[in-house]
């Protein structure tokens, strides 16, 4: 009986251990993700599936060799994920990783030795071949199979307000010489607006009597997102599918505009993929987009076009994929995402062939000034780029942790030269976090989510050199919080971070290598945009707040009430202090200039400042009321502070949410009169009392 009663026994836990058992054998894979090129002057790094152990790495368990075989010198570090290996002061070459299976903290049948081939190059160089190219998709395509489960001018200050010599609005760009396009563009007179697919021509020369000049249409598949000006030509940029091609296309149209009543086309350019952003400076436009192949089709032993295509009328018809030779993959990156940049020579017409470039590895921020463009990307704490397509849903629904990989070149008109490419800790919130001055990159990042209670979130500046050097930084700012707005004036930057106040901090960046923290102000709400107003003050448009208690889970929370706008006085840097603030509407609330600084209206001669407004009040419980839309100009000087000049809003007449056709896009000034622009209407007003003029419908 006992002997049995043991065999009962014994029989059960083997029933309940061999499940695990085989799980185990199973699930210890090792698997490996790394770059298969780095820059001499950067680390390489590998991320395995399965931790290891510190101890290990030493020369018996984790070595470097050459092609060949022959054992090389090499800084080898463990990163504190106990799964990524970092591998410095390695000179140019083909290099081999050995990673013992010792070395791997899980053991069983399925831990194996490994090897992975990797090259260290000086500069960055072309794809040599088709082969090459198709290699590097399908290691991709290896990786990505994997389960990886849990874990996975070089001196720029703030845009200039420049009135033209005409005197008429200018686009709000970000760095003085380098212009962005927007929606709205105004040229001797005439404002060009984008609406449908289309562009309207309206003659405001007289502001008593509006005249719609021309239309402009553009083919139905045709999204405009931006407008440009370079002398007598309009350029209209955006995202087009083209049926003849087969796939998504970013378009730049070019029209001569010496008769602005009668537009001609003169030229048509494109690059695969869709838009990022456009720059023009020193007689350059330059197209910034992101393409991702269809390489998952070499998975089914399918022909797979991998080369992304291009187009440029003045070359002729045809949709041409982009040669090998203009095709290189970036440093660090294994993203299947191409970024694709067009330049186009812009004097005489526009009438040079563009030059399109294409580099593997997908980016989703953008800085540049005069003499250089920079690129950045997340990248997550697997240390792998997330392709473009996935970017977006992974933040909203798989937020993780993520530093920036920063990647420049510097341009001289149509060549582009790659620079380097260097990481930093945390993301980049948009341009206004980046900077160039006197040849140094500057960048404010947030590391970690302020939603994630087991980890603190942290605030950094970085000071990189011309070469992305670590030249200074200040790290650890606002523990808890992440940064919602920043702007660099010269010598000096600010940032506002947020959770329950707003601090707003200000940084003495002078001395590059020695950045320092010299004063901070706290207040309720927060500003999502910084504006120059001088050397000593600037403003800040953003949100108030209040502090509301959650019976359920018996904490305090932050909500947004009302716009707000501050009037911060930095003139003793270690004391700023908010000189005036406003107000703006209700709750629900809200104004395009919070999210885009295009849509802020600026007049040097009155000192105005202004934006478009769709204006809501708090209702019975969590509701909000619709009380109107238009346009508010604000007088902002050191002297007076905040004071409203013009409330130009079309009051609610029942209605019980604002009219997308009625809102005002933007607001400009021409000569002495200044104009609302909406989809379907514009408006004009005397600029010194905003009395209205004259009313044009756009049907």
């Amino acid at each position: 009986m006992m002997k049995n009663k043991w065999l009962v026994i014994m029989l059960i836990i083997v029933v309940a251990i061999v499940p695990g058992v085989f799980t185990w054998m199973v699930n210890t894979d090792v698997t490996a993700k790394a770059a298969s090129t780095s820059m001499a002057a950067q680390s390489w790094q590998a991320s395995f599936s399965v931790a290891l152990k510190k101890n290990k790495i030493t020369e018996d368990y984790v070595f470097i060799t050459t092609a060949k075989g022959q054992k090389v010198p090499a800084t080898i570090e463990l990163l504190e994920d106990q799964k990524t290996i970092v591998v410095k002061k390695l000179a140019p070459g083909n290099y081999q990783l050995h990673v013992k299976k010792e070395a791997f903290a899980q053991r069983g049948l399925n831990v194996s030795s490994q090897t992975i081939s990797f090259t260290i190059i000086e500069t960055l160089t072309a794809v040599k071949s088709e082969k090459e190219l198709q290699q590097y998709f399908k290691k991709l395509l290896t990786t990505q199979r994997v389960g990886w489960g849990e874990e996975e001018k070089a001196e720029s200050t703030a845009s200039e307000d420049k009135a033209t010599a005409n005197n008429e609005s200018t686009t709000n760009n970000q760095v003085d010489g380098v212009e962005e396009g927007d929606v709205v563009v105004v040229k001797d007179g005439f404002i060009y607006s984008v609406k449908d697919q289309g562009i309207t021509v309206v003659n405001a020369k007289d502001p008593k009597h509006l005249k719609l000049a021309t239309s402009i249409k553009l083919k139905e598949s045709q999204y405009i997102s931006k407008l440009a000006l370079y002398d007598n030509l309009l350029i209209a940029i955006g995202d087009e599918y083209i049926e003849k091609a087969g796939t998504a296309m970013v378009t730049a149209s070019f029209y001569d505009i010496s008769n602005p009543g009668n537009p001609k086309h003169v030229r048509h350019v494109g690059q695969e993929g869709f838009l990022q952003d456009i720059r023009i400076t020193k007689d350059t436009l330059y197209i910034i987009g992101n393409m991702y192949p269809n390489y998952w089709m070499l998975q089914e032993d399918k022909k797979a076009e991998l080369k992304p295509k291009t187009f440029d009328s003045v070359a002729g018809s045809a949709y041409t994929s982009l040669p090998l030779e203009k095709i290189s993959i970036l440093p660090n990156t294994m993203d299947g995402t191409y970024s694709l940049i067009t330049a186009v020579d812009l004097k005489n017409g526009a009438k040079t062939t563009a030059n399109t470039k294409g580099y593997l590895g997908g980016s989703s921020g953008l800085y540049m000034s005069e003499n250089a463009l920079y690129l950045t990307t997340p990248i997550y704490e697997n240390n792998q780029a997330a392709p473009s397509n996935k970017r977006v849903m992974d933040m909203i629904w798989l937020p993780r942790s993520a530093d920036t990989q920063i990647f420049k070149w510097n341009v001289d008109g149509t060549t582009l030269n790659f620079a380097g490419s260097t990481e930093v800790k945390g993301t980049v919130l948009n341009q206004y976090s980046m900077d160039e001055y006197k040849g140094n990159f500057r960048i404010f990042t947030t590391e970690g989510n302020t939603w994630d209670e087991k980890s603190t979130s942290y605030n950094h500046l970085f000071i990189l050199d011309e070469h992305l050097k670590p030249l200074g930084s200040v790290k650890d700012m606002a523990p808890g919080e992440k940064i919602y707005s920043a702007r660099f004036m010269g010598e000096k930057a600010y940032v506002v971070t947020f959770k329950q106040v707003d601090p707003l901090f200000v940084i003495d960046v002078a001395n590059p290598k020695k950045p320092a923290v010299l004063g901070e102000l706290k207040i309720p709400g927060f500003s999502n945009y910084l504006h120059p107003i001088d050397e000593t003050h600037l403003m800040g448009i953003g949100y108030d707040t209040e502090q509301r208690y959650d019976a359920y889970t018996k904490r305090n929370f932050t909500v947004t009430t009302n716009m707000k706008m501050s009037l911060f006085d930095v003139s003793d840097f270690s004391n700023p202090k908010e000189q005036s603030t406003v107000k703006i509407g209700g709750k629900g609330s809200y104004s395009d200039v919070q999210y885009n600084p295009k849509a802020l209206f600026r007049n040097k001669e009155f000192n105005y400042f202004g934006f478009p407004v769709v204006l809501y009040d708090a209702g019975k419980g969590d509701e909000i009321v619709y009380q109107g839309h238009g346009a508010q100009i604000y007088e902002i000087t050191a002297d007076k502070g905040i004071v409203l000049k013009g409330n130009i809003i079309n009051r609610n007449t029942n209605e019980p949410y604002e009219n997308w056709e009625q809102v005002v896009q933007r607001v400009v000034y021409i000569d002495d009169a200044l104009y609302t622009i909406a989809r379907n209407e514009v408006k004009s007003y005397q600029l010194n009392d905003f009395k209205p003029l004259d009313t044009l419908t756009i049907k």
